[in-house]
């Protein structure tokens, strides 16, 4: 994979599922994708798992996830095919998620 550095500033803002995202950089395969998530009062997702590992880390905002509030500075790591949710962003929330072997 090598060294790949971009700031976030250069990204644009992709309408995503319900929110938004960056994608700082956009795996392949068995690459990680790292991208920042920005879900908002609508976003409202049923329990659900992921065929890979993914990391979010809360930025701003507060996220919940199972019922449990994180707020800014929480990091949940997921093992791939744990299920979790539903998910939620009563206000709002920026998130860091780390993903690997993102499909």
């Amino acid at each position: 994979m090598g060294a790949h550095i971009i700031n976030e500033q250069d990204v644009p803002l992709k309408k995503t599922g319900q929110g938004f995202t960056k994608f700082l950089f956009e795996g392949a395969g068995a690459d990680p994708s790292i991208m920042i998530r920005y879900w908002g009062p609508d976003t409202d997702l049923d329990v659900h798992s992921h065929p890979y590992n993914e990391m979010f880390y809360v930025l701003e905002g507060e996220v919940e996830m199972g019922g449990v509030a994180y707020g800014a500075g929480s990091c949940i790591f997921l093992s791939k095919d744990t299920p979790y949710g539903p998910t939620r962003a009563p206000k709002s929330a920026t998130l860091l998620r780390y993903a690997e072997g993102h499909e």
